[in-house]
């Protein structure tokens, strides 16, 4: 609740600076690239500044799902969905990079593998989370009031009216949304693995996250939709 609170305080302040939605995501992604040129260094300086820009992401989309103003309209979704998915994409370059200029012959392979990985399963989610296809519902036209619910891509957060607090997440769906193998537990996997050991090992802790994220949408369907 306090990181919320912190959130929230942040998204105001910048508000009244007349910061919208999208300086931040730009925010964000000037942020990607600092900890891509921070993880290519490989040594633990580079793991340790790297993993405090990633902390910087996370964030940015904390602050940005708090704020009030710039409706959300379509574009905003997109651009928001498009950003949060290059940034990660320059984070994973840079630590190829730095792999590459330690020593290790087989760092874009890794790479390219926890790429295929994470696109199976943000494939995955996707088909999952489309609404099953209603002869009864025209497929041309969406009600004005539920537009912005409907092109709301996968890992976009979903607005939270003023005033109304955070519930407290029960420890079941908790482990869910971890297994699920979100990108603020990629992150939180790339900053302990570089940190701790290398990139080589980053890339296969994101291929085992991933298949463990696949394995539990094919396996529990009461899981789906929860940590998008």
């Amino acid at each position: 609740m306090a990181e919320g609170t912190v959130a929230r305080a942040t998204a105001r302040m910048i508000e009244r600076r007349h910061v919208t939605r999208s300086g931040v995501t730009r925010v964000s992604l000037i942020a990607s690239v600092a900890a891509a040129v921070w993880f290519s260094r490989a040594d633990p300086t580079g793991a340790v500044i790297g993993s405090v820009f990633l902390a910087l992401i996370l964030a940015c989309d904390a602050v940005r799902s708090r704020m009030r103003s710039d409706r959300r309209d379509a574009l905003t979704l997109w651009t928001v969905s498009m950003a949060s998915q290059l940034r990660e994409y320059v984070v994973y370059v840079g630590l190829a990079f730095g792999a590459a200029a330690a020593g290790h012959a087989s760092a874009w392979g890794w790479a390219a593998g926890a790429l295929i990985a994470l696109a199976l399963r943000n494939a995955l989610l996707v088909a999952f989370a489309a609404p099953p296809a209603s002869s009864a519902t025209p497929a041309l036209f969406v009600p004005a009031q539920r537009r912005s619910e409907a092109v709301r891509p996968p890992g976009v957060p979903r607005p939270r009216p003023a005033g109304v607090p955070e519930p407290s997440l029960p420890l079941p769906l908790l482990i869910r949304r971890v297994m699920a193998f979100g990108q603020p537990t990629r992150f939180l996997v790339i900053a302990v693995a570089t940190t701790l050991w290398d990139a080589r090992i980053a890339f296969v802790s994101l291929i085992v996250g991933c298949a463990v994220a696949i394995t539990g949408e094919l396996v529990d369907p009461s899981s789906r939709g929860e940590g998008r």
